[in-house]
């Protein structure tokens, strides 16, 4: 079986000149449980060195890491497109001082300064992690349900690390070869502000860069840049469009993408390397491509930041698999504070129902909701009809019957 695959960026520090801005560092210390250190990025294999075995829970296509921090318990989302880590204005992760700020671009390449805070020494398991930085990320916009994000900087610090969510692990260690005998299919990476980018073939004879983001839940979403630029190519890349609409989807760490054309594509499958998945339902999106955490659905993958590369071992024992999954129907997105329809494909039955993009949603079954963390709590069943009290744009205010596709 050969080995191939690649990655992308959530959060991407650009590093300025100016002398009080924070720079990109990997001066954090991160030693066993018997105080051995981990090897250094460039130095050579430790002998010994460790191999720590961490429970981890991947929960809604989301990997969290119990981490510990002066005797109280956190849980920390393990994001391998944000280059460092990250903690929340509101949330009650401590920190031990400030270090400076960073521009910092989120995953709709939208930018903001932002504070850098050195994180008290913490437990990853049997790991500690002494002098880690994180950025202070605005919060409240997404209910996230985890209090802070350990970035890809862990596994440039000198780390191999495979990821099997199917059995709830995440192996580190800082011995070179400790995954050398694993089979898979593995494409190189490169680093691009810090973070990984891969080359994968959402078209036949068309290669598509997208960032391996864990912190991403979907599976893949194409760069409509991209998209645009193969689409003039090849007949055969329009085929693939099954409709189209203007709105926002993304919503990254310093706000929602701008409104324009999405294109919503049935691919016939997706690749890398010599494994493909097939039938992939997705969307063109205003950043950049990516692979998400849902990739964890179809297999493991095992990082390995000395060679640069990745590898996926899928569940399955051939080299394809069908996805078959929905079209994407509807995204709600904040706007002016409240929760409001971002996105919406004209033929799924919210559209037919009467919801539109813009309409900001007031109330769903009679219950108040202010705001979308409020709305994110909210449990949909299949088949169940909602009523959504909608404000359209024009102001006037309606009840829509939405059946949960």
């Amino acid at each position: 079986m050969k080995k191939s695959l690649t990655i992308l960026l959530a959060v991407c520090l650009c590093l300025p000149m100016a002398a009080q801005m924070h720079r990109y560092s990997l001066g954090f210390i991160v030693s066993y449980q018997d105080g051995r250190q981990s090897s250094p990025p460039n130095g050579g294999e430790m002998k010994g060195g460790f191999v720590d075995t961490i429970d981890i829970e991947f929960d809604r296509h989301r990997i969290l890491l119990p981490v510990e921090i002066e005797g109280k318990k956190y849980r920390f989302l393990f994001d391998t497109g944000a280059t460092q880590g990250v903690v929340f204005t509101n949330h009650r992760v401590p920190y031990i001082k400030e270090v400076g700020n960073v521009v910092s671009f989120d995953i709709n390449n939208q930018k903001d300064t932002v504070r850098v805070v050195q994180l008290p020494a913490f437990r990853l398991s049997s790991l500690l992690i002494d002098g880690y930085l994180a950025i202070v990320g605005r919060s409240g916009a997404v209910s996230r349900g985890y209090d802070g994000i350990i970035g890809f900087d862990l596994i440039n610090k000198g780390l191999c690390c495979k990821i099997d969510a199917e059995n709830h692990r995440m192996i580190l260690t800082d011995r070179k070869k400790f995954f050398a005998q694993e089979e898979g299919y593995e494409v190189k990476y490169k680093l691009s502000g810090f973070v990984p980018y891969v080359w994968v073939s959402p078209f036949m004879r068309h290669m598509d860069r997208a960032l391996f983001d864990t912190g991403f839940s979907h599976l893949y979403t194409m760069s409509r840049e991209s998209f645009q630029q193969h689409v003039y190519k090849s007949r055969q890349v329009a085929a693939q469009v099954e409709g189209r609409a203007v709105g926002q989807r993304t919503i990254g760490m310093h706000g929602v993408e701008r409104a324009d054309t999405v294109y919503f594509l049935a691919l016939d499958r997706l690749k890398w390397d010599d494994f493909s998945l097939r039938d992939y339902h997705t969307v063109t999106s205003e950043g950049g491509s990516t692979i998400g955490a849902e990739l964890l659905d179809y297999g493991s993958i095992i990082i390995n930041p000395f060679k640069k590369r990745i590898l996926f071992q899928p569940h399955s024992k051939t080299d394809e698999l069908i996805v078959g999954n929905q079209q994407f129907q509807m995204s709600i997105v904040p706007m002016n504070g409240r929760p409001a329809i971002g996105l919406i494909r004209e033929e799924s039955g919210a559209y037919r129902s009467g919801l539109r993009q813009g309409d900001i949603i007031l109330k769903v079954n009679g219950r108040d909701i202010p705001n979308l963390s409020v709305f994110q709590q909210l449990h949909f069943e299949k088949g169940n009809i909602y009523i959504y009290t909608v404000r359209h744009r024009d102001g006037t205010v309606a009840d829509v019957r939405v059946k949960k596709e």
